[in-house]
């Protein structure tokens, strides 16, 4: 138990939401305890030929969940009969249960509740009794109630000093060149399923074609879709629907300037006939508002903020393009197989580009500080704005006609 555990214990319990002293006194002596009692038989799990019941803490970004697909996948198919439990933020529940990739949702609400939510995941997760934690969020505290809870076996990336409190910290590797994250979340399963003898089928991690997130619409999820789409008079058979997200909710430098998003959705709507659609999270629908009113062509329906994720995966299986910044719905749309422009600047495309037989990047050439993942442009944004319309309406042309 090194130094930095401490220190990130501690930070980490400053900014729980315990007020008085001797609330965190009482909760103090608790999780003591809880680390005294636990008497964990790590080589008896290690040697068992059948895992009964594995948790996954999952990724808190749309887009990182699409990415953590393909691992998932293979936990599945490799344990078809073990009762796979994943703990996941509210906005992301409805997803994975659309995946049935997984038996149950646990729903972590510490964000809104603060440490009595925590304490009682912990409980529920004790009582469980799981042989396997799969650790993909890499926090602190995916790892901390991991431990507390009993795991026997916790497989997570070694990552904010939490190495302790795995049985399998895995190192972020140092490689020339980067690493596509669908390759991290594998590599994850991939040492869980070393630590049980279970990988001996398992396709090596540098064979890329087995790691390609797929998504299918339930009917459900396409009804959904096609409501919307009909609501706003845009499902017809004679345009094609091109779906554009002018936002990023988690950084500004992320988004391609509004003026040129504006006349993207003109030139498609004239050049191709298509109608225009905006996709988005609730803090996005103000910039697509901004867009549409940049617009010379009155053309588009705004519907960010306006759909659930299974909504959203609804909405995305009826395009015929979709364009965006780095943001889940790319990732999505790709996932579905829909035809996909992502434009990138400030993020590095090598690790998160959307994957798909039918997804493209596009990214200005010669930017010295391209990939800087700052999340406000310190200069001019020269990543961004140096790409075209003119460029983005050529790479859409051969998707519209």
């Amino acid at each position: 138990m090194d130094f930095g555990f401490w220190i990130r214990l501690a930070g980490w319990f400053r900014q729980s939401k315990i007020q008085n002293l001797k609330s965190k006194i009482m909760t103090c002596r608790r999780l003591i305890y809880i680390m005294s009692e636990q008497k964990l038989e790590r080589d008896r799990f290690e040697n068992r030929a059948a895992i009964d019941k594995i948790l996954v803490r999952a990724t808190n970004w749309l887009g990182d969940a699409v990415m953590t697909l393909p691992a998932l996948g293979q936990l599945r198919r490799t344990f078809p009969d073990s009762f796979i439990c994943l703990m996941s933020q509210p906005s992301l529940a409805s997803f994975f249960q659309a995946s049935r990739l997984v038996d149950e949702i646990l729903i972590y609400r510490r964000k809104e509740r603060g440490w009595p939510e925590f304490l009682s995941a912990l409980h529920r997760i004790r009582q469980t009794k799981f042989d396997l934690a799969v650790l993909f969020q890499g926090s602190f505290e995916a790892a901390l109630i991991a431990r507390l809870a009993g795991i026997p076996i916790r497989v997570g990336y070694a990552v904010q000093s939490r190495s302790w409190l795995l049985t399998h910290p895995i190192a972020k590797p140092e490689l020339s060149t980067p690493r596509h994250q669908t390759l991290d979340y594998a590599q994850i399963v991939d040492v869980a399923l070393n630590a049980f003898g279970r990988n001996n089928d398992h396709p090596p991690l540098d064979q890329h074609s087995h790691l390609v997130p797929v998504i299918t619409p339930t009917t459900a999820q396409r009804e959904a879709g096609t409501r919307l789409l009909r609501e706003h008079d845009v499902l017809t058979s004679e345009h094609p629907i091109a779906m554009l997200n002018a936002g990023a909710t988690n950084s500004r430098a992320k988004r391609w300037p509004v003026d040129r998003y504006a006349g993207l959705a003109d030139a498609l709507t004239t050049s191709f006939g298509a109608r225009i659609v905006f996709l988005g999270t609730p803090a996005e629908r103000e910039i697509a508002e901004r867009v549409i009113q940049a617009m010379k062509v009155p053309n588009a329906v705004n519907l960010a903020g306006l759909t659930d994720i299974p909504t959203l995966v609804g909405l995305l299986s009826h395009a015929d393009l979709v364009i965006g910044n780095d943001t889940g719905s790319a990732h999505v749309a790709a996932a579905l197989g829909r035809p996909t422009l992502t434009i990138f600047g400030p993020t590095n495309e090598f690790e998160t580009a959307p994957s798909g037989q039918r997804s493209e990047i596009v990214r200005a050439d010669g930017i010295e500080c391209a990939r800087c993942m700052f999340r406000d442009c310190p200069i001019d944004h020269r990543c961004m704005i140096r790409i075209s319309t003119s460029e983005l309406v050529e790479r859409a042309r051969p998707f519209l006609t």
